[in-house]
């Protein structure tokens, strides 16, 4: 009979494999849309730094994780686990603001065009970037704890004292602990509240004007086809996907936490389900996303017409 252990070997094999090509061919068709296009739009920026987090989430994530099942701990001394458990912190918390960032900002890019909406629509944009590299300086100061309190889970086993992240341990007794995890329970919990008010607000604005619409004759697949509203229902997508699997695999890390018992396969269970979203998340946007499969055919018959000079008019 197959062990839990084989079979979290392969899921986990499969993930990273997939999970990295998908995000990886999906930068490289938005950066081919950014070069091609004189205007830079700024939810492509927001979706590459969404699909770059993904990746080194998949990798210092997952790779740790198949290094546990197949046994080669041994690869990885003591500061090389503290990096990478600390890592795996960061790369989830920016996969967080991430998504958080694309939900906000398409709700007010989709907000009315009011006095006071147009100017903030207008300012919007200079400051993507900007709010990228403060996700990243409040992640990678917001998981200093893990480093720093983190004991060398290799040899270690699991118990009901201790809880592992990645190749490091946290004690569930101690108070700092418990503090730091109700503070990024918390934490999360700002953001998913934030992704949740601004998902409700793009769905009461589209079911606004759908209201306001029934009365004016406008053919259906003009409104289906609309790049705003196409864009803002993958955007809904995504975060639902997100909030759905993270609430779940949270929900595994509270239990232990308040119970203070440690379950080898609830840990497995809910790292699992917490790299679902990044695995997915490009095959959401290359499904939805009418412009980026028609960059594919574009991309495919420049190269045909490069290997085929005689095609060339």
């Amino acid at each position: 009979m197959i062990s839990h252990y084989e079979i979290f070997r392969i899921l986990y094999l499969n993930q990273i494999i997939i999970g990295v090509l998908g995000n990886s061919f999906l930068i490289f068709l938005y950066s081919f849309n950014l070069i091609t296009n004189q205007k830079i739009k700024p939810i492509i920026l927001i979706l590459i730094h969404l699909l770059f987090t993904n990746i080194i989430f998949l990798l210092f994530r997952g790779i740790p994780k198949i290094i546990e099942f197949w046994s080669l701990n041994y690869f990885v001394d003591y500061t090389a686990s503290k990096i990478i458990s600390y890592l795996q912190r960061v790369t989830r918390g920016l996969s967080l603001c991430s998504s958080c960032l694309l939900s906000v900002f398409q709700a007010i890019t989709i907000s009315p065009s009011s006095s006071r909406w147009a100017e903030i629509k207008a300012k919007v944009p200079k400051y993507v970037l900007a709010c990228s590299l403060l996700c990243w300086i409040c992640n990678l100061l917001m998981d200093l704890v893990v480093p720093v309190y983190g004991a060398d889970s290799s040899n270690t086993t699991y118990s009901n004292k201790r809880w592992q992240i990645g190749f490091s341990a946290l004690d569930l007794y101690p108070t700092k602990t418990l503090l730091f995890l109700i503070w990024k329970f918390v934490y999360d919990f700002m953001f998913v509240g934030l992704m949740a008010i601004t998902n409700g607000y793009m769905t009461f604005v589209f079911y606004r004007h759908h209201q306001k619409i029934q009365n004016i004759q406008v053919t259906s697949l003009f409104h289906r086809s609309s790049p705003e509203v196409q864009a803002t229902k993958t955007i809904l997508l995504l975060a639902s996907t997100f909030v759905i699997f993270n609430l779940v695999s949270s929900t595994f890390m509270i239990y232990m936490t308040f119970t203070k018992v440690v379950s080898s396969v609830m840990l497995n269970v809910s790292a699992f389900l917490s790299l679902c979203f990044p695995t997915i998340s490009p095959f959401i946007l290359l499904k939805c996303d009418s412009k980026i499969t028609r960059s594919c055919c574009i991309y495919r018959g420049i190269n045909k017409l490069s290997l085929n000079p005689k095609l060339k008019p």
